[in-house]
């Protein structure tokens, strides 16, 4: 989960592009919301090209925003729904690696920006 929580600590952190914040805060929603509707191993695993889909959405609107180095941390109810789905979808058997699978190349990205 420390992937996880990097990863959504920038987005909403960033609080000084307001546009972009409500984007990325309607984007975690879209997210939390879709991963509510999975309840296997096998639902997740059809799911996965789609959520790469949305990390990689979610880690542009990130790299969009000027951070000035300074991570400002107010919590969102779409990222603390996310992280609620996201936990529940790790204690599925394989669930983590499915989920950091989903998330690599949106994590590499934001890495390479830093």
């Amino acid at each position: 989960m420390r992937v996880v929580g990097w990863f959504f600590l920038i987005l909403v952190g960033c609080s000084s592009a307001g546009d972009l914040r409500r984007e990325g805060e309607a984007q975690t929603a879209r997210l939390a919301a879709q991963l509510r509707q999975i309840h296997s191993i096998e639902e997740l695993q059809r799911a996965v090209p789609q959520l790469k889909k949305r990390f990689l959405c979610i880690a542009e609107l990130a790299m969009q925003v000027n951070v000035d180095g300074k991570v400002q941390v107010e919590p969102s109810l779409a990222s603390e729904e996310l992280f609620v789905e996201l936990a529940r979808l790790y204690e599925l058997p394989g669930g983590r690696e499915l989920i950091e699978s989903a998330q690599a190349e949106a994590v590499e990205r934001l890495h390479k920006a830093i």
